[in-house]
């Protein structure tokens, strides 16, 4: 995706967020200072805007699964072989059964 592409409110989103999280790493380094009275109040914002980006990449993520999961419209190998093993299974609970009601015929016919 060609991020000139995206909606402008996206890329100003984006934007903040991404500037926040630079001045975030230049306190924590000790590039900028504060004095005690607004530590707090950066501090609540500092964890807003790390959860935004959280949830943002996590939606992004998310989006980025799903397109590639519809997009292929087929299985990948993995599942095409449990959908194997799973047919494999049905066929031998059917001849389980088949043998069951061929023993419990056979039993009865004994006990005759």
């Amino acid at each position: 995706m060609n991020i000139t592409q995206a909606p402008l409110a996206y890329q100003a989103t984006v934007g903040i967020v991404v500037a926040f999280l630079l001045y975030l790493i230049l306190f924590l380094t000790g590039y900028i200072q504060f004095d005690v009275s607004s530590l707090l109040t950066f501090y609540a914002f500092s964890v807003y805007t790390v959860s935004l980006a959280a949830v943002m990449g996590g939606i992004l993520l998310g989006m980025f699964i799903a397109t590639r999961t519809l997009s292929t419209q087929g299985f990948t190998p993995f599942e095409v072989s449990m959908l194997r093993l799973k047919d494999d299974i049905n066929s031998l609970q059917k001849e389980v059964k088949i043998i069951t009601k061929y023993l419990e015929k056979e039993q009865e016919e004994d006990s005759e």
